[in-house]
């Protein structure tokens, strides 16, 4: 298992990767509305690019502050928990080619499992889909669905991290999957992939 100070490094740099892109949209946009010379039809524009930019980085953060942040903040029930991973979910990808979830478990009490592998699971694939989250007596399952293939390199590299290895890309992609790891370890709960699907507990 990875040291403590290298997967919070992991999950730094992975944070910084999906917040930057869309507050350098937001800067590029109120750098804009500083000008005098802009048109109704192109304030519009910036505004509207204001809206979407604030609205994706409130739904990743959320999701973010959630996910890996101290189990103090807790979520109420199983809406809020569902709304929180689908507004994440929304913020990905071709908003032509959303990512939806359909989220079937008991309690919400095991957010800290099912949100980094919703995270994980939803980085294979490649032109939307959906995350199915489903809870047995035995475990839990985040399965990946797409009407075209997922990502290889990403389902390779989850099984090296599984494996106790590095990925062969950006390490800080799979962060998520690192600190479920860690979340876990002593617990003797195992996690494994089969196929499309990521399985914990069994």
């Amino acid at each position: 298992m990875a040291h403590s100070t290298y997967i919070s490094e992991l999950i730094a740099t992975r944070l910084a990767h999906d917040l930057i892109g869309t507050i350098g949209s937001v800067s590029n946009a109120v750098e804009l509305f500083g000008e005098d010379d802009l048109s109704n039809d192109e304030e519009k524009e910036v505004f509207s690019i204001l809206q979407m930019s604030s609205l994706v980085l409130s739904r990743r953060l959320k999701f973010f502050r959630l996910c890996f942040g101290l189990s103090n903040a807790t979520v109420k029930d199983m809406d809020e928990l569902k709304k929180i991973i689908e507004e994440y979910l929304l913020t990905l990808g071709n908003p032509n080619r959303p990512i939806s979830c359909d989220l079937r478990i008991e309690t919400p009490k095991i957010y800290k499992l099912v949100m980094p592998s919703v995270m994980m699971m939803a980085d294979t694939l490649v032109k939307g889909g959906k995350i199915e989250v489903m809870q047995n007596d035995l475990g839990i399952h985040v399965k990946a669905v797409s009407e075209v293939p997922l990502s290889e390199s990403k389902l390779n590299n989850i099984d090296l991290v599984l494996a106790g290895k590095e990925a062969l890309e950006n390490p800080s992609l799979y962060a998520p999957l690192h600190y479920l790891l860690q979340y876990l370890e002593g617990n003797d709960v195992p996690v494994k992939r089969l196929d499309d699907t990521l399985i914990i507990g069994e």
